[in-house]
């Protein structure tokens, strides 16, 4: 990759004794192939470089697998499921549950501030552990816990949803593992993040198919475990298991610590989104927003804001869990339809007339497969997210997921007319287009 001689970069004079630092005198070329993809892959996306890249692929495989994992608020209420486990008489407050979830919020953002420059390490251990805690998980359920049948395991259909049809109560049930991005922040970023998506999706898919297996094969009394006290189902399959509540502890503990790693990239990716729309002008307030430290190179006041909105969300839940738990199902909702959307542009732009200008990685000819077979499985959680979960319906059992996506939308809909359409035309450009870096 040679470049013009003379040529300068718009990003900056810093950008610009970077590349030349890099350039071979003999060769002409960069000699750090790294950094000639992420100049370029800025470039042409007409962005400057402004945070530290600290992820390189086994980081950011580990980033996305522990992700994958994801929720503060459960990591909050099993750690009131392991207090109730083992001590009976306490009777689980919704402050105590806000109070923990300030507690894993305050530690993520620490880690956010303090420790970006080994968050990637962090990472990569709390994927090892995710690896090691499979196995001292898998092996109690599967030879210490009363084994179904195989019949029970693969043939068996438990509605208890009252739902008259077992397709919906099926579809419904798709919800729970539905749960399954810091793009500028890796090194090498058009190919080891989507590489890293797929390795983690690979891994965590087999993972769970294999607990998800030994769980129901130990999962016992189906009655007595979906009514347990602890109104965790997971903490009663361990109990069964192992009969010993400090072992059933400890199991739990390993679980609550992958979810609080989770809440680590969480926390990670949400300011990102919210500080590169800050940069694009999309919120009120965004030269604020988009302002980075110049110490620790990340978005410090979008970490806040993203921080703030949690906490409001915190004593949301003191008021009230049901509207604690309608706020949530948005995002699960929002989560879809950020991915239909973009799915559903590029299927219809691989069928016009324009070329496309892929980047170093394609899926190739199976990428238009993919892609409908991915707008298909989005549509169908959609629809189904914001149906109840039981029959009949009441208050308390109500999906307001519909209701909480509208009254969102609508929202944005009137921020577009009183601000948006008067400061927001679309990602910034930073980078004049016609002097990007060339061949």
């Amino acid at each position: 990759m040679a470049f013009q001689e003379g040529l300068e970069l718009p990003q900056g004079q810093g950008l610009q004794n970077r590349v030349n630092a890099n350039i071979s005198k003999s060769t002409g070329h960069l000699e750090d192939q790294t950094l000639d993809m992420d100049v370029r892959t800025m470039a042409i996306l007409g962005k400057r470089q402004e945070l530290r890249r600290n992820f390189g692929l086994v980081s950011l495989v580990a980033f996305s697998t522990t992700l994958i994992a994801s929720w503060e608020s459960i990591a909050c209420e099993m750690v009131q499921g392991l207090i109730v486990l083992n001590a009976e008489e306490y009777e689980p407050l919704r402050w105590h549950g806000t109070l923990i979830y300030w507690m894993i919020l305050l530690i993520a953002v620490l880690v956010n501030v303090l420790g970006t420059t080994i968050f990637p390490h962090i990472e990569t251990a709390a994927f090892l552990f995710h690896i090691c805690f499979f196995f001292v998980l898998l092996v109690p359920l599967v030879y210490l816990a009363p084994q179904s049948t195989a019949r029970f395991v693969f043939t068996d259909f438990e509605n208890t949803g009252g739902w008259k049809s077992d397709g919906v109560s099926w579809c419904l049930g798709l919800l729970t593992s539905a749960w399954s991005f810091v793009g500028e922040e890796v090194k090498d970023s058009a190919v080891v993040v989507p590489r890293s998506m797929v390795i983690a999706m690979v891994i965590s898919g087999a993972f769970t198919m294999a607990f998800s297996i030994a769980m129901l094969f130990g999962i016992g009394d189906i009655m007595h475990t979906l009514t347990s006290p602890t109104k965790f189902p997971i903490i009663q399959i361990f109990l069964t298991a192992t009969g010993s509540k400090g072992a059933t502890t400890a199991m739990v503990c390993a679980l609550i610590s992958t979810l609080v790693f989770a809440t680590f990239g969480t926390l990670a990716c949400a300011s990102r989104l919210a500080w590169a729309f800050a940069r694009d002008k999309g919120l009120p307030f965004s030269t604020h927003f988009a302002k980075v430290s110049k110490h620790y190179l990340i978005p410090i006041h979008a970490i806040t804001l993203v921080t703030v909105i949690a906490c409001l969300l915190g004593l949301v839940n003191i008021g009230s869990a049901i509207a604690f738990h309608a706020l949530t199902s948005l995002a699960l909702v929002g989560h879809y339809t950020s991915y239909l959307l973009p799915i559903t542009l590029l299927v219809f732009r691989r069928f016009g007339k324009t070329e496309i200008p892929w980047g170093p990685w394609t899926l190739g000819r199976w990428g238009l497969p993919i892609n409908i077979a991915a707008m298909a499985y989005s549509i169908l959680l959609i629809v189904f997210m914001v149906l109840p979960q039981y029959q009949p319906v009441n208050a308390g059992n109500m999906n307001y997921a519909s209701l909480i996506f509208g009254a969102a939308m609508l929202a944005s809909i009137i921020l577009w007319f009183v601000y948006g359409k008067k400061t927001y035309w679309g990602p910034v450009r930073e980078v004049i287009e016609q002097l990007h870096i060339k061949q």
